[in-house]
């Protein structure tokens, strides 16, 4: 019978300093504290699968050096005493991690389920680093699953995915005897602090702020005007759904081709033109969700770099790819200008008025894909999908309640956790979207989105003036 015990782990790093929080530290916080009490809503949970090979202590050293080598999992947070947040990185302390045994015939993902659900209610004080918890699961005493909860003030998605990385790695050379591999150098969070206060940070914040303000100007009121009556009270306040469609993901990288974007600029195109048809307007305001490891001093910092940058796409139009050369090139300068002092951008949100009431910019659409860039140029025509194929895959999509949940009216996640299909994960507020729009929304999106490609290959990838959207 599956059993665990409650470990605490020694662990020790280089440094103890003291240093002003990141704009994305600061980010995070803000969100927190207007999620409270609800104190772990911004925790994460991820995981690992590991070979099966080692000890349990060998896992747990790991993950000791883990917390050596990256400070921000060994760092809290607080105000001073004139007000500004924190960051403390601590040189030593320790780190809890649950270790169950299991044998063969347990089952390890029951016990990762249960787990987040118990992380999901177990939050964590923000000034008693380090703020991360481990999960170690082991089938007859080796360890097959790593487990990360992490407060998303210290580490963001792509962070969890350079430790999942990372993990395995230090697991295989601990178990062989061989040499560590070093840590990949990064600029830390208490650097990046010290950057964003330096001229060049300083000047980089101002740009930031001039495309806010012009972003915001364009921006329309509202993507969803208030509905009349008094609505119904046995709707819940939140949906969210799940779709998971394989002709979403044939249809998104040949559409891609052919307009010349990325990805990702196909499907933020499609979303904009159904919510600005539904509001009847000629652009839509969208935030996106940036990593912000341009830079190459940050591609392998373990930290949360996350901020959200506002991006406004123009509508207008017959040919849809022409909007989608237009969000290609407004994401692209969002996303250059996606750190910014979180403070002020909401001051200038809150300034900013329709008619008669404030605008709303609380539509996000967030693609977590690791690949979504501009595919190559090449094409075999034996494997573009034509359009029927791309209508027959269309009877595999499945849309399912889900559970995900966010603080926004309007919050759409993109994923391709299986190759060859991608995942849309909606969820919004009934006084926005009721759950029966939810899945109406997701299928639109696909609908639109196979009715473009299969348009463009009748047309053999000349432009469609297809209006499904």
């Amino acid at each position: 019978m599956a059993e665990f015990v409650r470990h605490r782990i020694p662990f020790e790093g280089r440094r103890a300093v003291t240093a002003p929080a990141t704009c994305a530290q600061r980010h995070i916080w803000n969100l927190m504290q207007g999620q409270l009490p609800d104190a772990a809503f911004y925790d994460v949970c991820y995981w690992t699968a590991l070979p099966g090979h080692g000890a349990v202590q060998d896992l747990l050293d790991v993950l000791a050096e883990l917390l050596g080598r990256h400070e921000s999992l060994r760092t809290g947070f607080h105000r001073g005493p004139d007000g500004p947040l924190l960051q403390q990185v601590v040189d030593s302390g320790e780190f809890e991690a649950e270790v169950w045994s299991l044998t063969r015939d347990e089952d390890p993902d029951s016990v990762l389920r249960a787990w987040r659900g118990r992380m999901r209610h177990t939050p964590f004080e923000p000034a008693r680093a380090p703020l991360i918890r481990f999960l170690v699961t082991a089938v007859d005493g080796a360890p097959v699953l790593a487990g990360f909860c992490v407060s998303h003030l210290v580490a963001d998605l792509t962070s969890l995915r350079l430790l999942a990385d990372e993990v395995p790695r230090l697991l295989d050379a601990r178990v062989t005897g061989s040499p560590l591999p070093p840590a990949v150098p990064s600029r830390q969070p208490v650097e990046q602090a010290w950057f964003e206060h330096s001229p060049r940070g300083r000047a980089l914040l101002a740009r930031a702020r001039g495309y806010w303000e012009r972003a915001r100007a364009s921006a329309p009121a509202t993507l969803f005007p208030p509905r009349g009556g008094a609505g119904d009270t046995a709707v819940p306040v939140r949906y969210s759904a799940v779709m998971d469609s394989r002709a979403v993901g044939l249809a998104v990288p040949l559409l891609a081709r052919r307009w010349r974007v990325s990805t990702s600029a196909v499907l933020i195109t499609v979303v904009a033109r159904l919510l600005g048809r539904r509001a009847g307007v000629p652009s839509c305001a969208l935030r996106l969700l940036s990593a912000n490891r341009s830079d190459p001093e940050l591609r392998g910092t373990v930290a949360n770099l996350h901020t959200e940058v506002i991006v406004t796409i123009g509508l207008e139009g017959d040919r849809v790819e022409d909007v989608a050369r237009r969000a290609f090139a407004a994401c692209t300068t969002a996303y250059a200008n996606a750190l910014h002092d979180p403070d002020e951008v909401a001051e200038l949100i809150a300034s900013a008025h329709g008619p008669g009431r404030p605008v709303d910019l609380s539509y996000c659409f967030n693609d977590v894909r690791e690949g979504h860039v501009l595919p190559g140029a090449a094409e075999d025509r034996d494997t573009v999908p034509d359009a029927a194929c791309l209508r027959a895959a269309m009877a595999d999509t499945v849309v399912a309640p889900g559970e995900f949940e966010e603080g926004e009216t309007f919050f759409l996640v993109v994923d391709d956790e299986e190759p060859g299909w991608i995942r849309l994960v909606l969820d919004a507020e009934h006084r926005a979207l009721t759950p029966s729009e939810v899945h109406g929304f997701l299928y639109d999106v696909e609908k639109a989105l196979v009715e473009y490609a299969g348009a463009s290959e009748e047309a053999g990838g000349v432009g469609s003036r297809a209006t499904v959207a």
